[in-house]
């Protein structure tokens, strides 16, 4: 049996909502790789500039079908002020195209359930986004758009859309 890969890597991940809202999380992810699956953990700082920081913890996990297409599952713990919560989100298929040596496509539809422990509330979502990533030595930059909430189609206002760019460093 092949010994697993260990990866670390460091990222910047900025989210700007269409209606002036942002989230801006950055962290350090550990992520382990076997076979046709990888589990990783991820700890970071998140916040929207009005308000404290909050403490990020994922754990990640993905499975390859084959070199393009993999489904994968992300359990998001945010703590801090009213954004204590977890968050549950499942990609029942994921796409990753190779558009040259160091660029690829990826689009990622998926259903996300949280729970905020504040509140005592449970909320569900449907999403997706798609983007494209550069590779530049160990460093990668992605550009993507995303749409929440795809369980209320009609509604196209500007909280339910988002720019993100994402920069990660692989040491």
């Amino acid at each position: 049996m092949p010994e697993p890969s260990i990866k670390y890597n460091a990222s910047l991940n900025s989210f700007q909502s269409m209606d002036g809202s942002n989230l801006t999380i950055g962290g350090i992810e550990q992520k382990f790789g076997l076979n046709k699956g990888s589990v990783s953990t991820f700890l970071g700082v998140g916040t929207d500039f009005n308000s404290d920081a909050d403490l990020i913890f994922d754990l990640k996990g993905s499975m390859n079908y084959n070199e393009i297409l993999n489904q994968n599952l992300r359990i998001r713990n945010t703590i801090g002020g009213d954004n204590t919560a977890t968050q549950i989100r499942y990609s029942p298929v994921s796409v990753n195209v190779p558009l040259g040596k160091n660029t690829s496509f990826y689009a990622n539809p998926h259903y996300s359930g949280k729970y905020n422990y504040k509140n005592n509330e449970w909320t569900h979502s449907a999403g997706f986004f798609a983007g494209v990533t550069q590779k530049i030595g160990n460093a990668s930059i992605s550009l993507e758009g995303q749409r929440y909430n795809l369980q209320d189609i009609k509604d196209n206002s500007g909280k339910n859309w988002s720019i993100n760019a994402i920069v990660n460093w692989q040491f």
